[in-house]
């Protein structure tokens, strides 16, 4: 297409390329009548500057801002020990679990063997139900069939 032109003059090439590089774009509002190139560079640069966009800092007095300070120290340490005690209680959980399982495979190695089979392709039964905090409107199914 360009090597036809080449005896053509600059603006008939610049209609051509204008002709051949028609771009859709998603329409966003205008902004008080800048040209289309230079909202979307806006836009462009709106979308890559949104990840960095904070919150305005708080304007406090300095007796409110060590108030603020201490509140959010505070906050974080009451964070660090629950997880500290979550951790611990795992831990202890796991443990427990593992002494059990020792104890097991000591008394009885055929039930040792049965607890750890693989359970692969195993569903949790559809059937079952769980506890609520009031009694059923039907209390028992009399003709249930699986």
């Amino acid at each position: 297409m360009l090597r036809n032109t080449v005896g053509k003059s600059k603006t008939s090439i610049e209609q051509l390329m204008a002709k051949s590089q028609i771009v859709r774009y998603k329409r966003t509002k205008s902004q008080g009548g800048l040209s289309p190139l230079t909202q979307r560079v806006v836009t462009q640069l709106s979308v890559l500057s949104a990840a960095r966009k904070r919150p305005k800092l708080l304007k406090l007095s300095k007796e409110d801002l060590v108030k603020h300070q201490t509140i959010e120290r505070s906050w974080k340490l009451y964070q660090q020990q629950k997880t500290t005690r979550q951790l611990a209680q795992l831990k202890q959980q796991y443990l427990a679990m593992e002494e059990a399982m020792e104890t097991l495979k000591s008394v009885s190695p055929e039930l040792y063997e049965e607890a750890n089979i693989s359970e692969e392709g195993k569903q949790f039964p559809l059937d079952i139900k769980i506890t609520t905090d009031a009694p059923p409107n039907k209390i028992w199914h009399y003709n249930f069939k699986k």
